[in-house]
């Protein structure tokens, strides 16, 4: 086996920054589409290779993993940093799927602001990763990352408003169901984008 040592630290904040650039190239894509909802499938598919080299990040990452003796900041953090990125993709990705499975023709208020609280947490991610290079940059990184649990706020409180007005005008059980799924999915993208920022405030912590 074949092991690495400085020359991998700073593949691992690469693949850091890929992961992130790769997460904000998508959820500006689905941004796109739900704001001028037209092309769907070429754009569904554009974002399934977006998807597709997400998850090829992710396994370059678990392979370079046991190939180094000295990881630049925790292997597990490492592995869980990427994942939950990752993670925040698949739902982007699951999200534009729905779009097509569920033949939607049309796109509602809520999805449309929950996809740009998606682009504004992806873009203080993707600030928050490149700082972590510089320990002189860390506190900015922690205001990146306070920035990305107000956004998640926000998109709770905007996917309760969604959700109580499906309730409200429930009359088709189908229109409820598939957009009751597409809300909780795009809120759930803040979610996951909202772990990666945990695990970097624990990297903060730790190196610090």
């Amino acid at each position: 086996m074949n092991f690495s040592f400085l020359p991998a630290e700073v593949k691992f904040y690469d693949y850091f920054e890929r992961a992130t650039t790769n997460l904000l190239e998508g959820a500006r894509l689905l941004q796109t589409l739900l704001d001028d909802y037209q092309n769907v499938e070429e754009m569904v598919g554009q974002i399934t290779e977006i998807e597709h080299r997400g998850d090829f990040i992710v396994h370059e990452v678990t392979d370079l993993l046991p190939r180094t003796l000295i990881t630049p900041i925790d292997a597990d953090d490492i592995q869980r940093l990427v994942s939950s990125v990752d993670d925040a993709l698949d739902a982007v990705y699951a999200v534009a799927q729905r779009l097509l499975i569920y033949q939607i023709t049309d796109i509602r208020k809520p999805a449309k602001r929950l996809a740009h609280l998606i682009v504004e947490s992806a873009q203080e991610l993707d600030a928050a990763i490149k700082g972590l290079r510089d320990k002189r940059q860390f506190n900015q990184v922690r205001e990146r990352i306070v920035q990305i649990n107000t956004l998640e706020n926000n998109g709770d409180r905007v996917l309760y408003d969604g959700l109580t007005a499906l309730v409200s005008h429930r009359e088709d059980i189908f229109d409820f169901i598939r957009w009751k799924e597409i809300y909780e999915l795009l809120e759930a993208t803040t979610d996951r984008i909202e772990d990666a920022g945990d695990v970097i405030q624990r990297v903060l912590v730790s190196n610090g």
